[in-house]
């Protein structure tokens, strides 16, 4: 499964998510690190300061005042006592206790020459540069104010105060949600267009009457539209001028036919005569075929949303009524299909495939079934017939071209509803598919599949 999202808003919104991120985690960094030391240096100058002060104070002063002394320069992290004496304490840190030292001394040197320091925090490998250089957990500071008496300073690091990172992530929520408002307000106008060009695509693929889009949107979008203006023109002048030539051809035949049939009439031989009126006769039966693909080709049609459970039933029922053996399959576990078909096609599709399963079988089934996964459902017409040869399967599609060899020899068509069927289906954005039904690798039926979108 990815996670990645598929539309343009998700993506630049994840982009834009992800770029603030990473930038507000590296000042977030770089924050931190400068505010540790600066407390690092603020805090050892507090203690050098009380130390100091204390030690000159104490020194300079009579004792009686010592103990007020220590409780002034004493703080909740600072302690200050004085002693007789001062045991070893344990030091990992002694580069940092070497320095702090030093500086203690120089503030010192007209009180005494003598200050010990040790250092601690757990668990420091002393030999990771970045540990030695941590400020410790715990400081220790013997000032050596006469040969009995000791300032001890003792150190301990209060936890930090993270009040600072609340600010910092209201900060980041209030652009996280600009970024969103932003952008899905770009986007929205980016895609609208879009939006739009993939509708009337889809509608144009599905045979449907698509005009002409208003060219909206950035330079970009407004070409795409453009090219698509030119491209829906071009299709729809091809197909008309091909229409219309076919139905002036068809229909300028009739005259020469008729006028041949006439003549004919007046032919002596009556077999030759039988012959050539017959031949005459499919001549006809061809051009009115001609004619009725060209008008139901330049039939302008309206998609409306229809139950195809109902639809099957209706044909169904229309062939019963008429002595014809044709019967549907209803599965009460399929769920309701809706298809945006053009109605009047795509029955008269349908009764193409239905009037050919009756003609070569004699009984027809159908049933239907919703395929979830590709976003279809398909149509079964299935006949009792003996199947075409498998080689044959494209040709059958061809116009005028008839199965005299492979199913019946008396056909009794031109050869046009299988080809005009699937232009209708094709119209709807589907698709046919024949199949030989075997058992026990015998053919003893034939099945159409129609495939048609959601």
């Amino acid at each position: 499964m990815s996670f990645y999202p598929k539309t343009l808003w998700g993506q630049l919104v994840s982009l834009l998510l992800l770029a603030l991120i990473i930038s507000q985690l590296i000042a977030l960094a770089i924050f931190a690190d400068t505010r540790r030391i600066y407390e690092t240096n603020l805090s050892e100058e507090q203690l050098i300061s009380r130390i100091v002060i204390a030690a000159k104070q104490i020194k300079n002063s009579d004792r009686r005042f010592a103990p007020r002394i220590l409780r002034d320069a004493s703080n909740r992290n600072v302690r200050l006592t004085l002693a007789r004496r001062v045991p070893p304490m344990p030091d990992n840190m002694p580069t940092y206790s070497a320095n702090l030292q030093t500086k203690i001394l120089a503030e010192l040197t007209d009180v005494t020459k003598v200050v010990n320091v040790t250092s601690f925090a757990p668990n420091a490998p002393q030999h990771l540069a970045f540990w030695r250089d941590r400020r410790p957990d715990k400081i220790h500071v013997n000032v050596k104010l006469s040969p009995n008496t000791w300032l001890v300073a003792d150190y301990f690091q209060k936890k930090p105060v993270n009040g600072w990172i609340s600010p910092l992530l209201v900060t980041m929520l209030l652009m996280v949600i600009s970024i969103i408002l932003v952008v899905s307000l770009v986007v929205r106008r980016l895609t609208k267009p879009l939006g739009e060009l993939a509708k009337a695509a889809y509608n144009l693929g599905h045979g449907q009457d698509v005009g002409e889009l208003h060219e909206v949107g950035t330079e970009d979008v407004r070409n795409v539209i453009r090219s698509f203006n030119q491209m829906n023109k071009k299709i729809k002048r091809f197909v008309d001028d091909r229409t219309k030539m076919l139905a002036a051809i068809s229909h300028d035949l009739r005259t020469p036919i008729t006028s041949l049939r006439l003549r004919a009439e007046f032919i002596e031989d009556k077999d030759m005569q039988g012959k050539i009126l017959a031949t005459l006769e499919e001549m006809q039966m061809m051009t009115e075929a001609a004619l009725k693909f060209a008008k139901d080709s330049h039939s302008k049609e309206t998609t409306k949303n229809i139950d195809l459970a109902s639809l099957l039933e209706t044909l169904a029922s229309d062939y019963k009524d008429m002595g014809k053996s044709v019967s549907l399959i209803d599965d009460a576990d399929v769920a309701q299909i809706i298809l945006p078909l053009r109605v009047q096609s795509i029955k008269r599709a349908i009764r193409n495939l239905i009037d050919n399963g009756l003609k070569y079988g004699g009984e027809v089934t159908m049933r239907f079934a919703l395929n979830k996964p590709e976003n279809h459902a398909e149509i079964y017409i299935c006949d009792n017939g003996k199947g075409i040869d498998e080689n044959e399967f494209e040709q059958v599609f061809e116009p005028f071209f008839r199965l005299e060899k492979s199913r019946n020899k008396d056909t009794g068509g031109v050869g046009l509803g299988l080809s005009i069927a699937r232009n209708i289906i094709a119209a709807h954005g589907g698709e046919v598919n024949l199949h030989n039904v075997k058992t026990d690798g015998k053919t003893n039926g034939f099945e159409v599949q129609i495939i048609l979108p959601l």
